[in-house]
């Protein structure tokens, strides 16, 4: 059986694609699919279909659940079903990323779903009679594929407010800490998400339409979402780059807005926006005002070329400069790293009991000082330990895939001999 939800999104239509086009959720991407769209550029083509029909404000996207039961279903099936939902319910009209999660004991299909239909420009809407239509179509698939189908309306509720809000919830949590200089922009954040917050004493809660019911952080996901342990991981993370309600555009601007953008992203080298301006230099591209006051845009395959080109050249810079060779190098320089940081992450720990019993204001901001000294400190060495793990991950990956290719070619060579002793016998 396939339980379905779907709900708007009114901002953050980019966290919403990438929450679901996540690869270490859909095998790399292997189970992700566009209807009307390619998955990698989805994001621009939905931005420019609602620049086309002038409808950029107000909801976003919808974003849509189909959750299957434990073992019902292979991680094809449960994709290939989603596909079928998708491009029988919105396949017309619509833009539609369709992906599947692996990362649960349920297998679950989302669907994030321009709020602009590229044939006619008009909204869609998402009324009861839509979502009847969408579970009585999800339905019926299930059935054609022999799985059982519930029939309650309360079962429906009950699965569906479950596990895939709580996980999304919880992603959504993990984002704004990972994105807030301070506790008050971690609020921002959640709010630019569609949340409610509820902050009273020490309790937080939070929930989303059209869910009526709060749900406490700390109570739902353990001690680490106390508010407290909440207000420490901020402040031992510190983002890199301000965060921004409204992602970096690159398209539609004023050549004035332009070039005062630009100014404001070449302050931070090695970004993303940074690199970008630096390769419209690099290949030439022309940045001119045409008819109206707009900016010749890059396509997305250049932007996404240079996302990839950035995460490997940070892998390449990582392992010259260290002056890695081998695996076991690599492990080795690992173990150095954490020999360096755990020392550190000890320091911190004492100075937040030492927080924890200071009397006096001043007291408190002394020590949050130096535990954001000592932070800036951890954080080069805990980047080292990502791009070790990343790198580690991917010489897995290129061993599997070269295992792969070595049993493809076995299996070539066999069919080739069977073949060629099937002509013998014939002769």
């Amino acid at each position: 059986m396939a339980i379905t939800k779907i709900w708007k999104v009114k901002d953050r239509l980019d966290f919403t694609i990438n929450y679901a086009i996540n690869g270490e959720k859909t095998e790399e991407k292997l189970y992700v699919s566009g209807i009307n769209c390619m998955p990698d550029t989805a994001l621009q083509e939905m931005r420019n279909i609602k620049k086309q029909f002038f409808k950029t404000t107000g909801i976003q996207c919808f974003h849509g659940v189909q959750s299957f039961v434990k073992g019902e279903v292979t991680p094809e099936q449960a994709h290939e079903i989603g596909i079928k939902l998708a491009e029988e319910l919105w396949g017309d009209k619509f833009q539609v990323v369709v992906s599947t999660h692996l990362n649960t004991d349920n297998l679950h299909n989302h669907f994030v779903l321009n709020s602009v239909s590229f044939l006619d420009g008009k909204r869609f809407c998402n009324t009861k009679k839509d979502y009847a239509i969408m579970r009585k179509t999800s339905d019926k698939l299930c059935e054609e594929y022999g799985l059982n189908v519930l029939k309650q309306e309360e079962k429906y509720n009950k699965y569906a407010t479950s596990s895939l809000y709580k996980e999304l919830m919880k992603d959504s949590i993990e984002y704004a800490i990972a994105n807030a200089k301070d506790y008050n922009e971690f609020i921002k954040i959640l709010q630019d998400l569609d949340y409610i917050v509820t902050d009273k004493n020490e309790t937080l809660s939070i929930r989303r339409e059209p869910y009526k019911r709060n749900t406490r952080l700390e109570r739902q996901f353990g001690n680490n979402y106390s508010k407290e342990n909440i207000y420490k991981r901020i402040l031992e993370t510190q983002p890199e780059y301000p965060y921004s309600p409204a992602p970096y555009l690159l398209a539609n601007r004023s050549y004035e807005r332009y070039n005062n953008e630009k100014q404001k992203h070449l302050q931070f080298k090695g970004s993303i926006s940074y690199l970008i301006f630096h390769y419209e230099k690099l290949l030439g591209i022309n940045i001119e005002i045409v008819s109206k006051p707009n900016i010749t845009k890059m396509t997305p395959e250049l932007i996404s070329a240079i996302k990839k080109m950035d995460e490997f050249s940070k892998q390449v810079r990582f392992v010259c400069k260290n002056n890695i060779n081998t695996e076991q190098e690599l492990l080795d320089y690992q173990k150095s790293v954490y020999e360096k940081i755990n020392p550190l992450k000890s320091e911190r720990e004492s100075l937040w009991k030492k927080h924890k019993r200071a009397k006096t204001d001043e007291d408190k901001e002394t020590i949050e000082n130096q535990i954001v000294e000592i932070s800036k400190k951890i954080t080069p060495l805990a980047e080292e330990v990502k791009q070790c793990n990343n790198i580690e991950l991917r010489l897995e990956r290129i061993k599997q895939f070269q295992l792969h290719q070595k049993l493809e070619e076995e299996r070539k060579q066999a069919e080739k001999e069977q073949e060629k002793k099937k002509k013998d016998r014939v002769r």
